[in-house]
C-alpha cells in the first residue's frame, strides 16, 4: 500500500502505486498516476490529468500538473506526463497543456533535475537528463532537447527551442532558438559547450566538426553561407548534420553569434 500521510489528500481518482510516498498536507487532486518509488514531499499539489514516472521526487511545496496560465484555455483539459527519474524540487510550478490528448501534453523526459524555483509552462517539451537551475523561466510552447544546462535566473520567450548539450548560462534572456552544442554567454552565442561535449563522449572527429562549424558561424554575417561552407568543410559530421536540420527548421531565428567581431546572423548583412 503507499505511504500516505494523514494530512495528506488524496482524490479517489488518483492511482499510486504500492511504494509511492505522500508527505504532510499534500493534494493530489483529479485523474494522477504516479510510479513505483516516487516521492511526493510535504505540500506539493499535483492536479490532473498528470502521469508520474518511477522513482521521482517532487517538491516540497511543488506544483505539478496545474491549469495553463493562459487566458484562453480551458481549465478542464490538457495534460502532463513526466518521466522516469525526474527531481523537481521547491516552489517550482509545471502546467499542463492547453490542448487535449496525451499526445500534445507537457511533457518532462526521464532523469530531469529542475531545481528550486523553475516554471515550466504549458506545451514545453523537456528531453531527457535536462537540468534547469534555480529560477529558470520557460515560456509556453518551449523544447529544450536532451542533456541542455540552463542556467539560474535565464528565460526563455515562448516557442523558442534549444538544442541538445546547449548551454545557457545565468540570468540571460533568450528571444530566439539556442543550436546544438552552443553556448550562450551575453545575450547570443559564444561559441560551442566544449566540456559538455567531452563529457558527453563524442569522438575527436566529431568535436573537431562541431568547432568548426562555430568558427564558420563567427566569421560569416549571414546565416546563409555559414551554412553552405559549413556543408562543404564539415557537413558529413553527424553532430553538424544536426545542427544544419536545426537551423534549417528555425521558426524564430538563432540566437547571434557575439564570440566573433559581426553579427552573424544579420540577414539584411548591414
Amino acid at each position: 500500500m503507499p505511504n500516505i500521510h494523514p494530512t495528506a489528500l488524496v482524490d479517489s481518482q488518483a492511482e499510486l502505486a504500492d511504494d509511492v510516498t505522500i508527505g504532510a498536507f499534500c493534494i493530489i487532486k483529479g485523474a494522477v498516476q504516479i510510479g513505483a518509488g516516487t516521492i511526493v514531499h510535504e505540500h506539493t499539489h499535483v492536479h490532473g490529468p498528470t502521469v508520474i514516472g518511477e522513482r521521482c521526487e517532487l517538491g516540497p511545496t511543488a506544483f505539478i500538473g496545474l491549469k495553463p496560465q493562459h487566458l484562453k484555455a480551458d481549465p478542464n483539459i490538457g495534460e502532463l506526463v513526466i518521466g522516469n527519474e525526474v527531481t523537481i524540487r521547491e516552489t517550482t510550478t509545471v502546467h499542463r497543456s492547453i490542448v487535449a490528448g496525451r499526445e500534445h501534453a507537457t511533457r518532462i523526459g526521464d532523469k530531469c533535475f529542475i531545481m528550486g524555483g523553475v516554471h515550466v509552462a504549458h506545451d514545453c517539451d523537456l528531453g531527457q537528463s535536462v537540468i534547469l537551475a534555480n529560477g529558470v523561466l520557460l515560456g509556453g510552447h518551449c523544447q529544450i532537447a536532451d542533456k541542455a544546462f540552463l542556467g539560474g535566473g535565464c528565460a526563455l520567450h515562448q516557442f523558442v527551442r534549444v538544442g541538445r548539450l546547449a548551454i545557457v548560462g545565468g540570468n540571460e534572456p533568450v528571444t530566439q532558438e539556442v543550436l546544438p552544442f552552443a553556448a550562450i554567454r551575453d545575450r547570443g552565442m559564444r561559441g560551442y559547450n566544449a566540456i559538455g561535449c567531452r563529457r558527453a563522449g563524442m569522438s575527436r572527429e566529431s568535436i573537431h566538426g562541431i568547432r568548426s562549424a562555430y568558427r564558420s558561424l563567427h566569421s560569416h554575417r549571414r546565416i546563409d553561407r555559414a551554412v553552405e561552407e559549413i556543408r562543404k568543410s564539415v557537413g558529413s559530421v553527424p553532430e553538424v548534420r544536426e545542427m544544419l536540420d536545426f537551423i534549417a527548421k528555425s521558426k524564430r531565428g538563432i540566437a547571434p553569434s557575439v564570440g566573433g567581431r559581426r553579427n552573424v546572423f544579420d540577414e539584411t548583412g548591414e
